[in-house]
């Protein structure tokens, strides 16, 4: 059975995306509640889950679906195993309630598998590609896998950077203290960037897997805003009021001058908070800013809870 509808979502809804494993014993509450200051949401069934757990993993989601009540303030996202298991949940008759899925292990050899699914459904899908394979690693494969997404553009939420996946295949780890920059992998976000930023597409700041190294996460982020990441993967609550305070701080501290960048009145070049200030260059970041921030308008960073 196709969904019916489409579903409307914006990159700059996303904020910290909080992965659950679907096998959770409180998925439906988590779904329905969140947390507060949470703006979206993705249930697991790919690295979170075993091979054994497959089963319980679907029957969970299955009864989640069943009683999952509409909740605008929140999106919710799955993430399947693979393009079977992508075309099985499609298939529930629930699946509305879902606002998208992020398909993993996207590269130039599943994107015809997942473009099979896409092609049965009455609707366009929204999808966040998740780049994580060795193929991440060859510039020549990104170029044309961005070229052949230009097709999908109406469906593409983002691209997601899966930065442990990719560190597997250097055979690496996070270290505590160092940031996804201080790695190998910062060339390959800077690639990435500008080979996919350039074609149109937004991409999502990768996962840190470090619960307890608040101070190095704040200090990602700060480079996250700088690279102009305004969406990052989440692995625990914890971690959650640190990303979006950091994200409101931004656009407070940013909005000014993007307003002033996008002013009609402006001049050619002005100096404001210390910065020389130019239209002319400054165009994209002010409008990406403005809308960014007018997520945040009404936020307040604090009184983050699991419920």
């Amino acid at each position: 059975m196709s969904v019916k509808k489409s579903k409307q979502v914006h990159y700059f809804d996303l904020g910290a995306s909080l992965y659950t494993p679907s096998t959770h014993p409180a998925l439906l509450n988590r779904l329905q509640h969140g947390m507060t200051g949470l703006r979206s949401m993705v249930v697991c069934l790919e690295d979170a889950i075993k091979e054994s757990e497959l089963a319980q993993a679907l029957e969970n989601l299955n009864q989640a679906l069943n009683e999952l009540q509409p909740t605008p303030q929140l999106k919710r996202f799955i993430r399947p195993r693979n393009s079977q298991i992508f075309e099985q949940i499609l298939n529930n008759k629930n699946i509305d309630k879902i606002d998208g899925f992020i398909l993993p292990k996207f590269d130039l050899n599943s994107l015809e598998l997942y473009k099979a699914v896409l092609k049965k459904q009455s609707r366009i899908i929204p999808i966040m590609p998740t780049l994580e394979t060795p193929q991440v690693f060859d510039p020549q494969a990104m170029i044309l896998l961005a070229q052949r997404l230009q097709s999908w553009r109406q469906g593409i939420i983002c691209l997601r950077i899966g930065g442990n996946d990719l560190m597997n295949i250097l055979g690496i780890k996070r270290m505590w203290g160092f940031t996804i920059y201080d790695t190998p992998l910062r060339g390959l976000i800077d690639q990435l960037v500008i080979q996919f930023r350039t074609q149109g597409f937004e991409l999502s700041a990768p996962v840190f897997d470090f619960i307890d190294d608040t101070e190095t996460l704040k200090k990602e982020i700060a480079l996250d805003l700088a690279y102009g990441f305004f969406s990052k993967t989440a692995i625990h609550p914890i971690q959650i009021p640190i990303i979006e305070a950091a994200f409101f701080d931004f656009t407070q501290n940013q909005l000014a001058q993007a307003q002033s960048v996008l002013n009609k009145q402006a001049t050619a070049a002005f100096k404001l908070n210390g910065q020389m200030m130019e239209p002319s260059c400054h165009q994209d970041w002010a409008r990406r800013v403005v809308q960014f921030a007018k997520r945040y308008q009404d936020s307040k960073a604090v009184d983050f809870k699991l419920k």
